[in-house]
């Protein structure tokens, strides 16, 4: 399934997240993960600012919660991480938060986003 052109952006970075995530489940992802950091905050930044509002008018609700849930655990994760504890914890968290978005969140923005104007 193609994916709505505005959320082209989101999904691609979600390849450097899968990286990442793959990294600190082998054990070498600590560096990469400070490095990272401002990036993943700004990518959860931007979906919180431009997809929740959608969702909320959508009436999607579980969806909205689950995000910002999943959002703070990572957060805490990373924190966890780059003290080096709970590596692979905070990579699996991360594969399974990427899944989420794109298998049920994004489709349901999708559904719920204005057409694009031709």
């Amino acid at each position: 399934m193609r994916r709505d052109p505005r959320l082209v952006p989101l999904s691609r970075e979600h390849h450097a997240a899968l990286r990442l995530a793959r990294a600190l489940i082998s054990g070498t992802g600590v560096a990469m993960l400070s490095h990272m950091r401002p990036e993943l905050q700004a990518h959860f930044d931007e979906e919180e600012r431009d997809l929740l509002p959608v969702l909320r008018a959508a009436g999607e609700h579980a969806l909205v919660r689950r995000l910002l849930s999943e959002h703070e655990q990572l957060q805490r994760f990373f924190d966890e991480a780059e003290a080096g504890r709970r590596c692979a914890e905070a990579g699996e968290a991360l594969i399974a938060h990427v899944r989420f978005e794109e298998r049920e969140m994004f489709p349901a923005v999708e559904r719920h986003l204005a057409p694009v104007a031709a």
